[in-house]
């Protein structure tokens, strides 16, 4: 076991991924897909405010385009494992493309107005909610087993390198060209996975027994993922680990300007810093590969780190100490996320990915959005620092009784 194992630690590696020319053709699409959805994202919010002027409108836009990733990719992610996964990426990397070429349509015939705003985000949200089961079905099933941790870092970095660069892009753009040209350019990032996807070969699954019913499926997806005590401890540890140093990350205007009076520059350079805490794991987590595998202890002691520095976020005596310590949160962020990730797919069979991984989505994405409004709402009666620390309290208990109870295998 252990010499099969250290096999594959030693095939795990980006340059290895990179070898097979379906994963590249299909990284080079995934790579502008996601400038094209940051860039997306920039133009809707900029639309919301500069159609209103009412920054509760601007959030209400927010929140439709990132809802339904919590709602409704778990059914997606049973579609995603019934259906060839080709068809459903083709299908999806369509959606993708629409609601920015709609946006530009409504513009460009003088059609903007709130409402269609707010239905092209609802849509682009519905979209985002099927594309992350497939993405996270379609991109392993490109590459050799033992080299899918390498895929879910490779998509950590690029995901994070784009959300450092491609907002900044993306103002610029609506700044320089205006927002007409700016969806045209949103709508072309889109276009290389339309493209690439014919030339692609996953690997086939394997039929596991006769054809059962949508519902079926759905239910026998989410049985397998709580009935595996890995699968389930790694769930679990998504949202005690993650939820609380993710959610403190999203109510950063609170620290930023409630606490140290620093504006939206302070939000910004906060927000920067946490983004680069968060691309330096990336890249550490691509070059280091599989060993890391082997240290669960790192994983732990990381978890530690990241609830320190969420706790020292609220703590800090002035802003800098707090501008210091942002980088650590996004450290560790995405280094466990990423860890948690490899851990969950490394045990997965391919005919599970769509449905399993999108459990890891919604508990990612409800823990942090639930937890960031807890805090934000109890901080009002209780105050922030200890709204917070009581939170990372339960956190690290439930933490402390996980690493008691490793997964076993």
């Amino acid at each position: 076991m252990d010499a099969t194992f250290s096999k594959e630690i030693k095939a795990m590696s980006a340059r290895l991924a990179f070898a097979h020319p379906g994963f590249r053709r299909y990284f080079i699409g995934a790579v502008a897909g996601v400038n094209g959805n940051w860039i997306f994202r920039v133009l809707l919010s900029w639309l919301a405010w500069d159609e209103t002027g009412s920054a509760s409108f601007v959030g209400l836009v927010a929140a439709a385009s990132l809802a339904p990733v919590a709602v409704t990719s778990p059914f997606f992610g049973a579609l995603t494992d019934r259906v060839p996964i080709l068809t459903i990426y083709r299908i999806v990397s369509a959606g993708l493309l629409v609601c920015p070429a709609a946006l530009f349509v409504l513009m460009f015939a003088g059609g903007l107005a709130p409402l269609p705003i707010l239905g092209i985000a609802l849509l682009f949200g519905m979209v985002i909610s099927a594309y992350h089961p497939v993405r996270q079905s379609l991109g392993p099933r490109l590459v050799d087993p033992p080299l899918i941790g390498s895929v879910v870092a490779l998509a950590a970095l690029n995901f994070n390198v784009g959300r450092i660069i491609s907002p900044a892009i993306g103002g610029a753009m609506i700044a320089g060209l205006g927002t007409l040209p700016t969806a045209v350019i949103s709508t072309a990032l889109f276009l290389p996975n339309l493209i690439i996807a014919p030339t692609l070969s996953p690997r086939n699954v394997e039929e596991n027994g006769p054809r059962k019913s949508y519902l079926a499926d759905l239910g026998e997806g989410l049985r397998a993922g709580w009935a595996r005590w890995p699968v389930r401890r790694a769930l679990i540890l998504t949202v005690v680990a993650l939820g609380p140093v993710r959610a403190v990350g999203e109510i950063l205007a609170l620290i930023a300007d409630g606490r140290f009076a620093q504006g939206a520059q302070g939000l910004g350079l906060l927000t920067s810093a946490v983004g680069a805490g968060a691309l330096l794991a990336a890249v550490f987590q691509v070059i280091a590969g599989a060993r890391l595998l082997r240290l669960p202890a790192l994983r732990f002691g990381v978890i530690a780190m990241g609830f320190a520095a969420t706790a020292g976020l609220t703590l800090a005596p002035d802003f800098w100490v707090a501008l210091a310590l942002a980088p650590l949160t996004g450290f560790a962020g995405t280094y466990v996320g990423v860890s948690l990730q490899i851990g969950i797919q490394a045990r997965l069979e391919d005919h599970l990915r769509g449905r399993i991984m999108s459990l890891w989505m919604v508990a990612i994405t409800l823990s942090t959005s639930a937890l960031a409004f807890l805090v934000s709402a109890l901080s009002e009666v209780f105050g922030l620092a200890a709204t917070t620390l009581a939170m990372l309290g339960v956190a690290a208990l439930a933490v402390i009784w996980l690493a008691l109870n490793p997964p076993g295998d």
